[in-house]
């Protein structure tokens, strides 16, 4: 049910995506690699605000570690994308990416920065959400994901980021609560 609700959706974004201009689907091509830098430049703006500490790097590697572990959970679930799978127009070629979808990969690691830089800077948390929420509609409009890879991207990115943020604070308290800790 979900999974043809998925299906239903992304025939209708992916079809509307096809309609339009050229210069948007260069626009989107582009965006769908550089949110992930816009977070990454953001987390490295919160490493310095805070004084340049290393915890504030923790996006930094929860977003790699998302990366990883969606990388290896497609290696189980082997779903096909659904450029491969349904015969429809999208805007980027399916022999251009790997073969499996589900999570998504760039949404996996767009939610592990985000929550991780929101769990750090509370400030930032909304414009964070916002930018992965477009890194996870970009993957769909283009025609490489479904909803439900870009949802399964964001859940485990969220997870990723929780476990990193709490073993790195608590790896940083253990070490001022050290004996002879400066």
């Amino acid at each position: 049910m979900l999974i043809d609700l998925s299906a239903d959706w992304y025939r209708a974004i992916v079809s509307w995506a096809a309609g339009t201009p050229l210069w948007v689907h260069h626009v989107v091509l582009f965006a769908t690699q550089a949110l992930l830098g816009v977070l990454a430049a953001l987390t490295v703006l919160s490493w310095w605000r805070a004084g340049r500490r290393p915890q504030h790097l923790i996006p930094l590697l929860a977003g790699a570690l998302g990366w990883v572990l969606a990388g290896l959970i497609k290696d189980v679930f082997q779903q096909p994308r659904p450029c491969n799978a349904m015969p429809i127009e999208t805007i980027r070629a399916c022999a251009e990416v790997s073969v499996w979808s589900l999570p998504s990969g760039h949404s996996t690691a767009a939610a592990a920065l985000a929550v991780a830089l929101a769990l750090q800077w509370r400030r930032i948390a909304l414009p964070a959400f916002a930018i992965a929420a477009l890194e996870g509609f970009t993957r769909i409009f283009i025609g490489v994901h479904y909803p439900h890879d870009v949802l399964a991207g964001f859940i485990l990115g969220a997870v990723v980021a929780v476990v990193c943020t709490r073993l790195g604070w608590r790896a940083r308290s253990r070490g001022t609560n050290a004996p002879g800790a400066p």
